[in-house]
C-alpha cells in the first residue's frame, strides 16, 4: 500500500539557497480567504518564474519521491510558490486536489520544503492526516521535504512568534479514473 506522505532532508547548500532567495524576495501578496465569517487562510505568497533555476531542484525532488514511492501518472507540468507567515498567519484544513494551472491536469502530489530554522518562529505547525485518519505534525527542521497525495487534508497552525518561510509546489497529472 502507497503511504500518504513521504519525507527527508535537503542538503544544506540546497536548502540555503531556496532560503535565501525567499527572504530576498520583495514580490510577496497577500493571501487571504475567509470562510463563514471566519479567516481561512492567511499568508504571504510568491510564485516562483517558470524556467527558474530552482525549478530544477523542485521537479528532480518530485520525480524522485514519484518513481520511489507513489508511482503515479504525471504530465510534466508543476506549479512552485513560496510562503511567508506572519504573526497570526496560518491556513485551515484543505485538500489540494483538484484545480491546477494546467486545464487539462489535476494536482496530483504536493511538496512542502521547510525553510525557517525552528527556533526563529512558534506556532505555523504543519498538520496531514494519513489514509487511517490519524494526524502527524511534519518536521519543522530546516530543509525537510515531504511530498504527500494531493488529496490528503492538513493544515497549518497559526504562527504565534517570529515568521516562517517554506516552499510549497504541485506535480500535475491526468485527473483519477
Amino acid at each position: 500500500m502507497v503511504e500518504s506522505f513521504y519525507g527527508e532532508t535537503l542538503n544544506s547548500a540546497t536548502t540555503g539557497q531556496l532560503c535565501s532567495y525567499a527572504q530576498d524576495n520583495e514580490q510577496w501578496q497577500t493571501i487571504k480567504q475567509d470562510y463563514r465569517g471566519s479567516v481561512y487562510q492567511s499568508v504571504m505568497g510568491h510564485r516562483l518564474p517558470n524556467g527558474h533555476p530552482i525549478e530544477g531542484h523542485i521537479v528532480k525532488i518530485f520525480l524522485t519521491f514519484n518513481k520511489l514511492y507513489f508511482n503515479y501518472d504525471l504530465v510534466g507540468t508543476f506549479e512552485v510558490q513560496f510562503l511567508k507567515y506572519n504573526v497570526h498567519d496560518g491556513y485551515d484544513w484543505h485538500c489540494d486536489y483538484g484545480l491546477s494551472e494546467n486545464p487539462k491536469a489535476v494536482r496530483k502530489l504536493s511538496m512542502i520544503i521547510q525553510l525557517s530554522d525552528m527556533w526563529d518562529y512558534n506556532g505555523a505547525n504543519v498538520f496531514l492526516r494519513d489514509w487511517s485518519n490519524q494526524e502527524h505534525m511534519l518536521s519543522k527542521e530546516s530543509g525537510h521535504v515531504t511530498i504527500f497525495d494531493s488529496r490528503v487534508p492538513h493544515r497549518v497552525s497559526p504562527l504565534t512568534i517570529g515568521e516562517r518561510y517554506s516552499l510549497v509546489a504541485w506535480a500535475h497529472g491526468p485527473e483519477w479514473r
